[in-house]
């Protein structure tokens, strides 16, 4: 089939189901969604499709294939052939045996083309109209249905009932052919107002009515007024001349015939070059000039039968008068047969086929074949030993040859460019995706306003932000693990590790800045400012906790524990470097924010007395550490997170479930089982937790959510509802709403918390001897850089490379 049936495939499916269903039923069938009109694909192409849309849709084949036949039609109008179709004929059963002679037509543009072929008859007992369909594709009759009842509709305003009577497959003699009978019900569609005519033929038809029924009426008036003015004036001979011109004008036309022929058998033979006479018995009894001039041997007008001399290509029946009779409304194509034609035409050149119309003449009792050389162009002519000369005047062929040589050419060159547009579009589509991947790979190391700024070439200033909640994070023991195994498994673990902290930085909308080591330095509140920054990072270090957790020492065999430090202030931001530019902060904040991690204790969340005074009005639980020194610093208040009231491990780790979303809240992890995804939320996907430990497990197949802040991009992704949070508490001090809320002991301990908490009593380790079990020769550790950071102290800015 070509291309214009798969186009037409397409736009069916898009427009009933939508682009989702097209790429679904493409990828099912494993075609490409590159069609050239003109070109040639083999029908299983096409089958396939049409299979793959059953099975998408839910509907039967024989309903895909009538839903196609309807809207093959009205795809045929759009395409331009709308004229073509219109002008096929006045009724119904008309157009139905003219197709044949469009597909004819159509053959000069679509070579390849292997129409089917239809055949009329009028039944007498009920009027019904009996449809005749061969095919050499078997199982497609469904798309007639679906083809007749759209032209029945739009051209004759009628509605049909079409029934298959018969199902047979015939032997022909190029295989087997599908032969399926349709009776045909016509019912007329009444209408109130037709409006105006949409075609030319239909507007003359109907300006041909109206004059005829104008006509009738001024005749009735004229014999009306004569009968009023009397017998004096009342002539019989003017009532007769008046019903005589009413006569012609609804009377059936008789022609007349003259006695004999007025032509000579010369005459018409020369006249008349391509023609062919055979008695009953297909014996040939006169030939034209030209066909004579082919084959030699029709010269001596010997009773040979014409099949002899042509083989019948179209329709596909057999050479017998009462077959031919059948299809006497069709167009019959004949081929010479080689072992019959002359000498002369060359072993290598094609056949002659002639196409033409049979007339039986019932007085001779035979059949007259009126008809001229099928060719398409100049060149087809060429190999054919042909010339425009031997075309008679009369024959439209000539016409047609030249005008179909320069509109081969035009198809072609619109192939060309169709094909052209349709590299270029996957061309398109190749750059597309690669351009997806090149931003991925630069918004991974740069924030996306500034890659993006960047990349159209804009210089991105270093921009000052009041106030940024920085944290750092290592791991425990981490230099006694790099001396106890190999260094591959160092990286199989710290990737393990990073890329459950990478999926946890797009659940919070932080910008991860950089890993050093095992150290992991995460900035809530920049490059775009926000007022939940402080509460970002918070939710983000419980992440964390519970994320290091599933990871395992490749030494101990056990859960590897981190510390974590947090502290807000302000920051300078921007990028550093031409060639692999870094976006990188300066500013005190830093120090202090690293300070808070290397004076940290393991399993615990250090946080600086700014942090929590910008999370205390939140729903988050505090351990008041009190003062200590800080090097570099002096006495600090610092504190430790651990926890917070008004969210779910799953709403921390981004696998929130609406259907437990209250029940889980400060609830033990065995309550949270039972919890699903909220299915109207989008979903990024997330890597596969395998570890250890407390809190949900994350599968490659489970997706993760972004948590709801109020201060979110609300065009970026929909969040989840909000819900009301509770006052913030520490395990020290009182509630800051109300003295009667419940201290932190009495109120029911949140998973983190209670695993912490857990950690705490698992490994006690002294503040001040938190780092004691590091070696400072270790190369992996980030020792050098935090000296790095006291060095530049007295300058109150450091940068992280």
């Amino acid at each position: 089939m070509y291309g214009f049936i798969n186009l037409c495939v397409r736009a069916l499916v898009l427009e009933k189901f939508g682009d989702e269903a097209w790429h679904k039923i493409r990828e099912s069938a494993g075609v490409e969604d590159s069609f050239i009109t003109h070109g040639c694909y083999d029908d299983t192409t096409t089958l396939q499709l049409v299979q793959a849309a059953s099975e998408v849709s839910g509907l039967k084949v024989p309903v895909i294939l009538e839903l196609f036949g309807e809207f093959f039609f009205s795809f045929c109008q759009q395409s331009g052939y709308d004229e073509m179709l219109r002008a096929l004929g006045g009724n119904l059963k008309s157009f139905l045996e003219n197709l044949d002679s469009l597909h004819s037509y159509l053959s000069f543009s679509y070579e390849q083309m292997e129409a089917p072929s239809f055949r009329c008859e009028r039944r007498h007992n009920d009027n019904a109209l009996i449809l005749h369909y061969y095919s050499h594709r078997k199982g497609l009759h469904p798309i007639v249905v679906g083809i007749v009842r759209a032209v029945a509709k739009e051209f004759f305003d009628s509605e049909l009932k079409m029934e298959v009577l018969e199902e047979t497959h015939e032997e022909e003699r190029n295989g087997k052919k599908e032969h399926v009978t349709f009776a045909i019900y016509q019912r007329r569609i009444r209408k109130i107002d037709e409006g105006p005519p949409k075609f030319v033929a239909q507007s003359r038809k109907h300006s041909e009515q109206q004059l005829n029924k104008e006509d009738v009426q001024a005749v009735f008036r004229n014999i009306e007024e004569q009968k009023e003015a009397g017998t004096n004036h009342f002539s019989p001979q003017k009532i007769h001349q008046s019903l005589i011109s009413l006569g012609n004008l609804y009377g059936s036309f008789v022609p007349s015939y003259p006695e004999k022929l007025w032509m000579t058998q010369q005459i018409f033979c020369e006249f008349f070059p391509y023609h062919l006479v055979f008695d009953s018995e297909l014996n040939v009894m006169q030939a034209g000039v030209h066909i004579q001039r082919i084959m030699p041997k029709l010269r001596r007008m010997e009773s040979n039968p014409v099949s002899w001399f042509f083989d019948l290509i179209h329709p596909q029946i057999d050479w017998c008068i009462k077959s031919i009779q059948k299809f006497e409304n069709m167009q019959f194509v004949l081929q010479t047969r080689r072992d019959s034609i002359t000498q002369g035409w060359g072993d290598d050149k094609p056949m002659l086929q002639l196409r033409g119309q049979m007339v039986w003449m019932d007085s001779l009792d035979a059949m007259v074949y009126i008809c001229s050389p099928r060719v398409a162009s100049l060149k087809e002519l060429e190999a054919r030993n042909l010339h425009l000369s031997d075309i008679p005047f009369h024959d439209v062929t000539r016409d047609l040859i030249l005008f179909n040589h320069q509109r081969l050419a035009e198809i072609e060159l619109g192939k060309q460019l169709e094909q052209k547009k349709e590299e270029l579009r996957t061309a398109l589509q190749a750059l597309e995706s690669e351009k997806q991947k090149t931003d991925m790979l630069l918004h991974s190391m740069l924030p996306r306003q500034v890659a993006d700024q960047l990349r159209d070439g804009k210089r991105v200033e270093a921009g000052e932000y009041e106030l940024v909640t920085i944290l750092f994070s290592d791991i425990v023991s981490f230099t006694n693990i790099c001396a106890e195994c190999r260094p591959i498994d160092i990286v199989n673990m710290l990737n393990a590790l990073y890329i459950r902290f990478d999926k946890l930085t797009t659940v919070h909308d932080v910008y991860k800045v950089e890993t050093i080591g095992d150290a992991y330095m995460v900035v809530g509140g920049l490059p775009i400012p926000l007022t939940t920054h402080a509460e970002r990072v918070a939710n983000m270090a419980l992440g964390m906790m519970v994320a290091s957790s599933e990871v395992i020492s490749p030494v101990s065999r056990e859960p590897i524990g981190i510390r974590i430090g947090i502290h807000s202030g302000p920051a300078v931001a921007g990028v550093v470097g031409e060639k692999m530019p870094r976006y990188c902060l300066f500013g005190d904040t830093v120090n202090t924010a690293s300070r808070m991690e290397s004076h940290g204790v393991p399993y615990k969340i250090h946080i600086s007395s700014t942090t929590y005074s910008c999370l205390e009005e939140r729903a988050f639980r505090f351990e008041n550490r009190g003062e200590i020194v800080i090097k570099g610093k002096g006495l600090m208040n610092t504190y430790f997170l651990e926890g917070n009231d008004s969210a779910t491990i799953e709403e921390i780790l981004g696998t929130y479930r609406e259907n437990e979303a209250d029940s889980s809240r400060g609830s033990t992890p065995e309550k949270t089982d039972k919890t699903k995804t909220p299915p109207d939320t989008p979903l990024l996907t997330a890597g596969r937790y395998i570890g250890v430990g407390f809190g949900p497990k994350v599968s490659d197949e489970l997706k993760v959510v972004p948590m709801y802040y109020p201060d979110n991009d609300k065009n970026r992704t929909p969040y989840r509802v909000p819900k009301p949070s509770s006052t913030a508490k520490t395990s020290s001090g009182t509630s800051a709403s109300s003295s009667s809320e419940p201290t932190s002991e009495e109120r029911p301990k949140c998973p983190v918390y209670r695993e912490l908490s857990q950690a705490k009593g698992r490994s006690p380790v002294d503040s001040e001897g938190a780092r004691s079990s590091r070696s400072a020769g270790a190369t992996s550790s980030p020792r050098r850089m935090r000296n790095r950071m006291s060095n530049h102290r007295e300058s109150k800015t450091c940068i992280l490379l």
